[in-house]
């Protein structure tokens, strides 16, 4: 019994050093059940390729614009796509003669260029969203007309706010762009997008937009396990005294 005592009081300090460094807190993501939106664009109004949702899972609708539903501006509903598949870009739309788009509208990045997208995220149950973060190209000099959004207005139903992106101090390439202390409880978050348009811009590229709930996990924290390691510890060397 005594030399199991000493075995466990030499034990205890390097499990509780463990736990306390291995234990952290962390928010937790909230994914989307799918999001209705307007499709993207592409060759048929100037660009180099077809920036759709390619892989969208859902319905299109009856695209008005030309009548294809599976084609620029077309009607996307109950889905998941592209925004939501956990692949966010790392390069450019196009890197000299390098690109990560194609004509089958199956890239990274989805692409707006007639007026400014809305989008409708819908969750199984009302959430609490705290922030969103945004993936957007941002490359340099606005190559091919490209260039981040300058706001989004966030929000539900009747109660929108107007977000505005610090476009002068954004970093170029693909960056994320993210607000916080959103406060949304809800089961559908309605995203606008507001390009940025001038001489040199009119497209804004998407790759993927995540939600967080903004709460830790209830974990305990290192000082606990460490006060708790002590204590442990301590009542093992007060217990081996008595057994002497």
């Amino acid at each position: 019994m005594k030399c199991s005592f000493e075995r466990w009081a030499k034990v205890v300090p390097v499990l509780v050093a463990l736990l306390g460094g291995a234990v952290t807190s962390h928010a937790m993501p909230i994914k989307p059940v799918s999001y209705n939106m307007t499709n993207g664009y592409g060759t048929a109004v100037g660009g180099e390729y077809n920036y759709w949702d390619g892989n969208y899972n859902g319905s299109v609708g009856f695209n008005t614009i030309n009548g294809n539903p599976v084609k620029d501006g077309g009607s996307l509903t109950g889905g998941l796509g592209a925004l939501t598949d956990n692949i966010i870009a790392t390069r450019d739309w196009e890197n000299g003669l390098n690109t990560v788009e194609n004509f089958a509208g199956t890239g990274p990045y989805v692409g707006w260029t007639w007026g400014d997208p809305t989008i409708t995220f819908n969750f199984a149950s009302a959430v609490k969203i705290a922030s969103m973060t945004f993936y957007v190209d941002n490359p340099a000099l606005a190559h091919g007309g490209v260039a981040a959004p300058k706001s989004f207005t966030i929000g539900t139903l009747g109660n929108n706010l107007d977000y505005l992106v610090d476009t002068a101090h954004l970093a170029t390439g693909p960056v994320p762009i993210s607000f916080s202390g959103l406060g949304l409880d809800t089961q559908n978050v309605t995203v606008t997008i507001n390009r940025n348009v001038s001489d040199s811009s009119f497209w804004v590229f998407l790759s993927e937009v995540t939600f967080d709930d903004g709460m830790p996990t209830p974990v305990p924290e290192p000082s606990t396990l460490l006060l708790f390691g002590a204590g442990l510890a301590g009542a093992t060397l007060l217990w081996k005294r008595r057994t002497v």
